[in-house]
C-alpha cells in the first residue's frame, strides 16, 4: 500500500529545540476497497465457472453449491459495509478521523465483522458438504462434527460481538453511559476460532487420502483427485495468518486493523476457489473420455426440482415417465457400470432410458387392446 507524503510538525515543547517526530497521514481506504472489490470478483468468477459447467453438464446444484453461493453472497454484503465504513474515514489514523464520522464507521465496522464470520464458516461448510458424498461410517460422523463445531464457534464471535456492550449503542457510541466487555476477551476469543477454523480448514485438506487411497483407481487419477481436494490448505494457512493481525484490532489505532480486514476477506475468497477446484476438475475430467474408474464427486444425487416438475406434467398426461433418478438407483447403476464399463457414475444412462421410454407414451388405448387379443402377455399400459 501507498503512503502519503508525511509532514513535520513543529510544536512547543519542554525542552527548547525538540522537534516532535513526523506524523503519518496515511489513507488506506481507496487501496481496501480496491483490494476486496478485486478478491469478491474473482471469486465470482470461480462461482460463475462452476455453476456453468455444471448445468452444461446437466449436473443439478446441489447443498455445497447453495452454501458457496450463500457465503460469496455474505461476502459482499460485508464489502458493502466496508465501504459505507471507508466513507467514514476508515483506513486513516484516529487524529484524522472525523469526530462525527466515528459513531457510523465503528457500526459499520461492526456488520463487516459479523459478515465475514459468517462467510467464513459457510465456504468452510460447503467443501465439508462435498465431501460428504464420499464419506461414509466414522469419517461421515467426523465430518459432520467439523461443519457443526465451526458454526458453533464462528457463530458465538459474531454473537459475543453484538452482546459485549450494554446498552447496545455503546459499541460506536463511546459517550453513552453503559459498560462493556474487555476488548480483550473478544480479542482472545477470535485468535482461538481463527486457529481452530485453520486448522479445521488443514484437516478437511487431508480427510480425503484417507478415504480415497485405497480405492481402486489408477495412481495418476489418484494423485489428481488428492491435489484437487486438498487445496483448503491455502485457506488453512490464510486463517493462521490472520491470527498475527487480530491483537492489532485492539491498539489505540484503528489503522492497524487493515491488515485483520485484507486477510479475512481473503481468507473466504480462497476457501471458495479450493472448493470449487475439486468440482470443476470433476466436471472437467467427466467431459473428456474416461478410462478407468475416476472420482465423480460433481454427480447430484437426485433430480432437480424443474425436472421432477416435467416428470409429475408427463404422468398426469398420461405418458409413461423414466424412472426417477433416485441414490438407489444411482448406486444399481453404479454397480453395473463397475461390472460392465469403466467410467465415473454419471445421467446418460438415466436419460439414455427416458429417451427410449418416451416413445412408449404414444401407446393409445386401442393399440394396447388389440396387442392384448393378439398376445397372452402382459400389455403395456399408460400410467
Amino acid at each position: 500500500m501507498s503512503t502519503s507524503s508525511t509532514t513535520e510538525i513543529f510544536e512547543d515543547s519542554p525542552i527548547d529545540g525538540i522537534v516532535l517526530p513526523p506524523q503519518p497521514h496515511d489513507d488506506y481506504g481507496p487501496q481496501i476497497n480496491l483490494t476486496l472489490w478485486s478478491l469478491s470478483s474473482v471469486a465470482a468468477i470461480w462461482l460463475v465457472v462452476r455453476v456453468y459447467c455444471k448445468f452444461a453438464r446437466r449436473r443439478g446444484l446441489w447443498w455445497d453449491d447453495y452454501v458457496l453461493l450463500a457465503s460469496w453472497f455474505v461476502l459482499q454484503l460485508g464489502n458493502a459495509a466496508m465501504s459505507i465504513a471507508v466513507h467514514f474515514d476508515f483506513g486513516k489514523h484516529n487524529y484524522d478521523v472525523h469526530p462525527d464520522n466515528w459513531p457510523m464507521m465503528l457500526l459499520a465496522l461492526s456488520f463487516v465483522g459479523s459478515f465475514m464470520i459468517i462467510g467464513a464458516a459457510w465456504s468452510k461448510s460447503s467443501f465439508a458438504i462435498s465431501l460428504l458424498r464420499i464419506s461414509t461410517g466414522w469419517t461421515r460422523v467426523f465430518i459432520w462434527f467439523i461443519i457443526i463445531s465451526v458454526n458453533t464457534i464462528l457463530g458465538l464471535s459474531v454473537l459475543f460481538t453484538w452482546i459485549r456492550c450494554w446498552p447496545l449503542q455503546k459499541m460506536w457510541i463511546s459517550s453513552l453511559e453503559g459498560s462493556c466487555w474487555s476488548r480483550w476477551i473478544t480479542l482472545h476469543y477470535n485468535m482461538f476460532t481463527a486457529a481452530y477454523s485453520g486448522a479445521m480448514d488443514i484437516v478437511l485438506a487431508l480427510l480425503p487420502w484417507t478415504m480415497l487411497w485405497q480405492l481402486p483407481m489408477s495412481k495418476k487419477e489418484k494423485i489428481g483427485a488428492l491435489a484437487a481436494m486438498s487445496m483448503g490448505i491455502f485457506a488453512g494457512v490464510t486463517s493462521l495468518i490472520k491470527i498475527q493481525t487480530i491483537p492489532g484490532s485492539g491498539s489505540g489505532d484503528i489503522v492497524d486493523s487493515v491488515q485483520l480486514i485484507i486477510l479475512g476477506d481473503a481468507e473466504i475468497v480462497v476457501t471458495i476457489i479450493a472448493a470449487s477446484i475439486p468440482i470443476l476438475r470433476a466436471l472437467a475430467r467427466d467431459r473428456g473420455v474416461a478410462t478407468g474408474q475416476h472420482l465423480a464427486l460433481d454427480a447430484t444425487p437426485r433430480l432437480s426440482w424443474t425436472r421432477r416438475r416435467e416428470a409429475r406434467a408427463r404422468s398426469s398426461r398420461g405418458s409413461i415417465t423414466a424412472p426417477e433418478m433416485t441414490q438407489s438407483n444411482l448406486d444399481a447403476s453404479e454397480q453395473g457400470e463397475r461390472n460392465g464399463q469403466d467410467g465415473p457414475v454419471s445421467k446418460q444412462a438415466w436419460y439414455k432410458s427416458r429417451k427410449q421410454i418416451k416413445g412408449l407414451s404414444q401407446i393409445t388405448g386401442a393399440d394396447e387392446m388389440q396387442a392384448t387379443n393378439r398376445d397372452s402377455g402382459v400389455a403395456i399400459s399408460p400410467v
